[in-house]
């Protein structure tokens, strides 16, 4: 499949009422440039011996102490194909837009999972609806997982504060929004009633508006300074500058790496004075309000672990993956919230990527923690 970006399509607007074209034309506006920021290696990666699996996993977002994102602007594209349940864009030629997840490489990830559909002539066989009001384009990959629905998704709402002319138009959604969902777009003033629920089929849309990622193609502290800022006030929570809780949060509500021998580890993380958390089961303002008071944070990576932007500048993550998958997403954006991080990776025993913690690399890193913990002198 042939994938284009849609810079190759817009023309360059010059101020806000040009992004607006009323003559079919395909516009683009830059508002932000591309932005890097420094990390810090992982506390305990010199004295890790599982270092190496770190530095080198193939999972996207590859390791490296400058972390760049991409230009965060607005298109404003006419007679635009949204395909797929991972909203994949496509021009009247049936191309695939590289920025319907970032870029052309980070595109062929969701590509790779839809290719099926496609095949069976998604495309070729005309749209399911037509939408004819002007739209705002939300979702993207991935939309019913946690993190990419909080990090990447939820955060395109920035465009409504930079061009409020376009609050006037219908914001498109998942069809099967869950109540955390529903919770976190009142948070940010965006009412169902504005919401348009895409069913994953083939839409055609006369004009969709389409804000970049905050972040395209990475993390940025745009991002999370803006998310966080939006939710804690849409919540109500006042933000904590320290946090003393221990948290761990287990993935007892999902069927995909979990620790194995997780009841050693509880015993372990217990004798410590952790807490055990299943995010997924608390409210959107629970969740944050939890991690709001967290000094430390440990658990198997996953959504649940995303959690940590929530938590106070200082405080440290713990963090532990099978060897057969190490996502290093959360290093960079503990990174973006000057939090301390360590991994402990297990040996993975299953298709699912089940696998064992060693006891003795995690009450390691528990030291280390509650060691960074203990040596503010607030505490």
């Amino acid at each position: 499949m042939e994938i284009i970006s849609y810079s190759l399509l817009c023309g360059i607007a010059e101020d806000y009422s040009s992004i607006l074209p009323k003559d079919g034309l395909n516009m683009w506006a830059e508002l932000f440039p591309t932005v890097q920021f420094d990390c810090r290696p992982p506390l305990n990666l010199s004295s890790n011996p599982d270092a190496t699996l770190f530095l080198n996993s193939p999972i996207p977002h590859l390791y490296n102490l400058v972390h760049g994102a991409g230009p965060v602007g607005l298109a404003s594209l006419a007679d635009i194909s949204l395909a797929t349940p991972h909203g994949l864009l496509f021009d009247c030629k049936n191309r695939l837009i590289s920025e319907s997840y970032h870029n052309r490489e980070m595109i062929k990830i969701p590509l790779r999972e839809v290719q099926t559909i496609l095949s069976e002539g998604l495309l070729e066989s005309g749209p399911t609806k037509v939408i004819e009001e002007p739209a705002i384009l939300m979702m993207g990959p991935w939309s019913w997982v946690y993190h990419h629905w909080l990090i990447e998704n939820l955060s395109r709402l920035w465009i409504l504060d930079y061009f409020p002319d376009l609050k006037k138009y219908p914001v498109v959604v998942p069809g099967n929004l869950s109540k955390l969902q529903l919770d976190s777009l009142d948070a940010l003033g965006v009412s169902n009633e504005k919401l348009l629920h895409y069913d994953g089929s083939n839409w055609l849309f006369e004009r969709l508006f389409v804000p970049t990622f905050l972040a395209p193609g990475g993390h940025s502290q745009r991002q999370m300074n803006w998310l966080r800022e939006k939710l804690f006030t849409g919540c109500g929570i006042k933000q904590r500058s320290l946090g003393e809780r221990r948290l761990y949060i287990s993935r007892d509500d999902v069927e995909t790496r979990n620790i194995l021998n997780e009841a050693e580890v509880l015993d372990l993380l217990k004798s410590y004075n952790f807490e055990v958390v299943v995010p997924g089961r608390l409210p959107l303002r629970e969740q944050i309000g939890l991690f709001n008071e967290a000094g430390i944070i440990c658990g198997p990576g996953g959504s649940g672990m995303t959690n940590h932007i929530f938590a106070p500048m200082g405080a440290s993550l713990i963090e532990m993956q099978p060897d057969t998958y190490i996502n290093r997403a959360h290093w960079f954006s503990s990174n973006l919230r000057r939090q301390n991080y360590m991994f402990v990776i297990g040996a993975s025993e299953t298709e699912y990527h089940d696998y064992s913690v060693s006891l003795p690399k995690l009450k390691l890193a528990i030291e280390m923690a509650i060691v960074n913990l203990s040596s503010r002198s607030d505490i």
